[in-house]
């Protein structure tokens, strides 16, 4: 996950996403250790039944218009690279919650 910020023009101003910096990640990562795991498999399975509610089913191939989806799977049989997409986010999660001071190290 890059932490370079860039802008980008909206009708409502210019919008900056608020990423975590590296440092940040890592830090969330070592101090909540298997609970950045457990984030990322409720995320998985929140995103899942997302689409599972919206008509989408599993496929071995992505397709859109067929609402086919290889990721919809348990977050067990992900790849490490799918599995990494949802920890990064988790992470990120976990690094805002402590830059808010909501959680306390």
């Amino acid at each position: 996950m890059s932490t370079t910020r860039q802008k980008v023009e909206t009708p409502f101003g210019d919008y900056e996403p608020q990423i975590a910096s590296h440092d940040e990640l890592a830090r969330a990562a070592s101090i909540m250790g298997d609970t950045v795991e457990a984030i990322a498999r409720i995320n998985h399975d929140q995103w899942a039944a997302e689409r599972i509610a919206q008509g989408w089913r599993y496929g071995t191939q992505r397709d859109d218009s067929r609402k086919l989806h290889p990721g919809l799977i348990p977050y067990d049989r992900l790849t490490e690279e799918e599995k990494r997409i949802d920890v990064e986010g988790a992470k990120a999660i976990v690094a805002e919650l402590i830059r808010l001071e909501i959680l306390h190290t």
